[in-house]
């Protein structure tokens, strides 16, 4: 039990946050604390006044004070609300904590209600008047939750209260009247707290049409709308982060319940309403949490109909036809005319180039000018058509015309950063009288033309892209322009008269480069021809001189000039080839992997030299006596050479040239396998269940035994003979590839490099396959399956039998690896072909079992209109005949495309058949039809495709 007495403490707010909702989407509501800006209790004892802000804990209820006299309370709270005006509000509470409880045996009931404004002489004789109820509750009576928590779900009040546009809303708590006066019931209150989270609806405004731009329209002056018309608005939204999107109604504007809602993201279809129809539109925004408003209604009128003619098209400049006109680069003026017309009252044009624009007509009807460059030399395309205030375009004008050539041809000759470079110009105009060129802002530089041509020194400052405007004028008046676009280098010239790109000198040349200025200011070069960079000082003339003993191969000379400041220029790379008075000598072979070089193997060589005049090479191969062979007017020749011994073998090659002289020699040391070189018998690839006999020859001398492993099984040991090979014999069990690994070791243990000997193994069993999927075709069809062998050549005929069916003989193909057998269908379920192939020497493989499925689905034919076969024609009548599928069917159903289902009953051997003549030539229709039994059952579909013909 708890007592409070007339003097009201003073305490500290406390919230209990768990109940407190502050989370919200990821949208931009916002989540607030609604001010309590004032608060008030009414007592019993003081009838006449009310206390406002005291510095004490709200009281409710009845309690006696410290003199024993019974107090009855009532608090109020008022909330201010301007701050969430124009808002929904989308959750908010009410909570609060008894912080006393005079007596918790007591069973109270607390009510929260709205009322009126404490305001005027508002006392415990003239309360507020209370409006609402919102809460009723019962406390106490010995709830273990006493003191407790207090809350209540407060949208719909808020809501409600904004909509009646109020500013604050004042909420009263008070025990019931029943139990108000009871003593003991008394208890003091947290001061409330309010949350809400809340969210500005969006608005819209500036709704217009574009594409052309109209305005909104009214209901006595609509603005005019095409069969496409796109919509436009304003969204707003007051709350920051909101993305809002727009959603239009629009609706015939006496025929209210037509009413259709879109969104117009690409534009939106008008189609369906009729000419002169004026239609009602208007948009509202939405965000997150809440749709805004509709607008006001904006009204149009349908157009659905252009301009009746293409607009005249002419222009003094460029005239149309094969008359050049104007001139490159310079702008002419285009007259587009209506020619009276007052629908149009704009024009659309493009060029060839995808260039496009609109220019309005100056009235209903008239005339625009466009002012336009050609973009393209020679012939252009203006394509123009006129345009009325809906956006409706008609015919389009096509008006061609010729651009006179006149702007002049420019060569520029760049020698560099801060060095006379020279510009030339040539007139394709006779009546050109000058020449100029521009830099950006800068000054025109003019140049007087002499007999259609002139050249003048132009200077680079910078290194770089630069363009430049080029202009020709006959006069004064500029008859044509263009632009050129210069790449200015300052990296050196290269040049040599001994080292060329397409001349090849021999190791030993001495020659010589020079290097030439590209920059005003050069003290030295610099050039990087081999693994380092040199320096080189410049001349008087600024230039260098470079003498230079060839080496042989490619090179890539790189070179920049220095300046006095110490300043490097762009890099110049120069490339050349010089020819090595060596030959050169490979084998290629040695790069497989596994290795298949061995002692006793012959090996492929290749000589090359591009030595002038070659005619062959001599050689000797590990010390032997010299061979030649002829290079037969290549550069290269091949020879093959046999080592007798593993480890380092060497070829000594020699260019032989026409003169009779030699090249010098090279020596190419290459390493042999140490590694058993392994043959097989018989040689080829290998058979499951046919044995192959390996014999192991020695790649080291001395041999003792062999330690090998057959496709990947344990280890074993066999010894050498006296000619220190070995044989194993190895059968396969299984077909693929399989290798022999295979070790020698001699009688002091050395160990040569490890062999992998590959074999190739083939199956000796037949491999069914079928391309089809029979698992819903029914009896009465038949099935294409290929026998596939990898015995081609050896398998002579195949022995088969279908499930327990009596064995057949089909020849095998002699024109590829299977061979095509066709199998009818005969029974549902599971079905079997049992398959051997037969050699040419009586091999008879062990058998294949293949299963496949039968399903249940009828069996159609036609003789008029083969399944999937152009066939037939317009008007010729097909008999489709069903049977088959499954034993018991007594009726069939079936569709052509999407037309109504019809059936036909079975005779008694399960058949029926219907007729169909189709219209039209060059159709495709589908033939639907399925099977009913007896017990109500339905088998699979069968699809059956007509391609209906000409008739021819």
């Amino acid at each position: 039990m708890k007592r409070w007495g007339a003097s009201i403490a003073l305490t500290v707010l406390a919230v209990t946050a768990a109940v407190v909702p502050t989370g919200s989407p990821a949208s931009a509501a916002t989540s607030t604390r609604v001010p309590l800006v004032s608060w008030a209790y009414l007592d019993s004892l003081n009838p006449d006044t009310r206390v406002v802000d005291a510095e004490a804990t709200p009281p409710v209820g009845t309690s006696a004070d410290g003199e024993q006299r019974a107090h009855t309370y009532r608090s109020y709270f008022r909330y201010d609300l301007t701050g969430i005006t124009d808002t929904v509000v989308h959750s908010s509470y009410l909570y609060t904590n008894e912080k006393t409880v005079t007596d918790c045996s007591v069973p109270v009931t607390v009510e929260v209600w709205r009322t009126a404004p404490v305001e005027g002489g508002a006392s415990w004789r003239q309360p507020p008047a209370e409006l609402e109820k919102l809460l009723s509750t019962e406390r106490g009576g010995g709830s273990r939750s006493c003191p407790g928590y207090l809350g209540l779900d407060m949208v719909p009040v808020l809501n409600a209260a904004l909509s009646r546009g109020e500013q604050s809303i004042t909420l009263e708590y008070r025990v019931a009247a029943a139990q108000e006066a009871t003593p003991r019931t008394g208890r003091t209150f947290d001061k409330p707290t309010l949350s809400a989270t809340v969210n500005h609806p969006p608005t819209v405004t500036g709704l217009r049409l574009t594409s052309p731009d109209r305005p909104c329209g009214t209901l006595t002056e609509p603005s005019p709308a095409a069969r496409t018309t796109y919509f436009s608005a304003t969204a707003e939204d007051a709350d920051e982060g909101d993305y809002p999107t727009l959603l239009f109604a629009i609706w015939p504007a006496d025929q209210p319940d037509q009413r259709r809602e879109f969104r117009d993201y690409y534009g939106t279809d008008l189609n369906q309403y009729a000419d002169g129809t004026i239609l009602a539109w208007q948009a509202r925004a939405s965000d997150y949490y809440d749709a805004g408003p509709w607008s006001e209604p904006c009204y149009i009128v349908m157009d659905k109909t252009g301009p009746a003619n293409p607009p005249k098209v002419s222009s003094r400049t460029y005239p149309e036809g094969d008359t050049p006109g104007g001139g490159t680069g310079i702008e002419g003026k285009f007259r587009f005319d209506g020619d009276g017309d007052r629908d149009v009252v704009a024009f659309v044009w493009r060029d060839s180039t995808g260039n496009h624009g609109t220019i309005p007509a100056k009235h209903p009807g008239g005339k625009a000018i466009l002012k336009y460059t050609p973009k393209l030399r020679f012939q252009t395309d203006l394509v123009v058509a006129s345009v009325d205030a809906a956006g409706n375009r008609g015919p389009e004008r096509t008006y061609r015309f010729r651009v006179a050539e006149t702007a002049p041809r420019v060569g520029v000759t760049v020698n560099g950063v801060g060095l006379p470079s020279t510009i030339t110009f040539s007139a394709p105009k006779p009546e050109t009288t000058a020449f100029g060129y521009q830099f950006g802002d800068g000054a025109e530089v003019r140049l007087p033309a002499v007999d259609g041509a002139a050249t003048g020194p132009i200077t680079f400052t910078a290194t770089g892209s630069v363009q430049m405007a080029v202009r020709s004028y006959a006069g004064t008046k500029l008859i044509g322009q263009d632009t050129v676009q210069v790449y200015v280098t300052d990296a050196p010239g290269v040049e040599s008269a001994d080292f060329t790109w397409d001349t090849d000198q021999v190791a030993g040349k001495v020659g010589s480069f020079t290097f030439r200025p590209r920059n005003s200011d050069v003290v030295a070069y610099e050039y990087l021809l081999g693994d380092e960079w040199r320096t080189i000082p410049a001349r008087d003339d600024d230039t260098a001189v470079l003498t230079w003993t060839a080496t042989p191969g490619w090179h890539a000379m790189t070179v920049r000039s220095v300046a006095s400041d110490g300043s490097k220029s762009m890099d110049s790379d120069y490339q050349f080839s010089i020819i090595d008075t060596r030959p050169t000598a490979y084998a290629n072979e040695l790069n497989v992997w596994p290795r298949r070089d061995g002692v006793g193997v012959p090996l492929r060589i290749e000589f090359e030299s591009r030595l002038p005049n070659l005619t062959g090479f001599a050689y000797r191969f590990d010390g032997g006596s010299e061979r030649t062979v002829s290079s037969e007017g290549n550069p290269y020749a091949y020879v093959t050479v046999t080592p007798e011994h593993s480890g380092d073998n060497s070829v000594v090659v020699e260019a032989l040239l026409s003169d009779g002289t030699r090249s010098p020699a090279t020596t190419y040391t290459f390493g042999i396998w140490s590694g058993p070189v392994v043959t097989q018998t018989p040689e080829g690839s290998g058979t499951v269940g046919r044995p192959t006999t390996f014999t192991f020859h020695p790649g080291l001398p001395g041999v003792a035994s062999y330690r090998y492993s057959l496709n990947g099984a344990d280890e074993e040991t066999i010894p050498a003979g006296a000619d220190g090979t070995a044989t194993v014999t190895y059968t396969p069990s299984s077909w693929g590839y399989h290798t022999v690994n295979v070790t020698s070791v001699g009688s002091d243990g050395t160990e040569s490099e490890l062999r992998m000997a590959p074999l190739d193994v083939r199956d000796n069993k037949v491999d069914v396959y079928s391309t089809y999927d029979w698992t819903r075709a029914g009896i009465g069809w038949t099935g294409y399956f290929h026998f596939y062998t990898q015995l081609f050549g050896e398998v002579t005929e195949y022995h088969y039998r279908v499930n327990d069916g009596p064995e057949q003989t089909l020849p095998a193909s002699t024109e590829g690896t299977s061979t095509l057998v066709a199998v009818p269908f005969d029974r549902n379920g599971t079905n079997t072909i049992h398959v051997q192939s037969l050699t040419a020497d009586g091999e008879l493989s062990p058998v294949t079992d293949y299963e496949f499925i039968v399903g249940n689905a009828p069996y159609v034919v036609s003789a008029q209109y083969p399944d999937s076969s152009w066939s037939g024609g317009s008007g010729v009548q097909g008999t489709f005949a069903f049977s088959g599928g499954t034993p018991g069917i007594v009726s069939f159903s079936w569709q052509i495309d999407d037309g109504a289902v019809a059936g036909v009953p079975a005779d008694g051997e399960g058949k029926a058949s219907i007729t169909f003549t189709p219209t039209g030539n060059f159709a495709t229709h589908t033939l639907t039809v399925t099977g009913h039994l007896a017990d109500g059952t339905t088998t699979d579909p069968t699809t059956y495709y007509i391609y209906v013909s000409n008739g021819s």
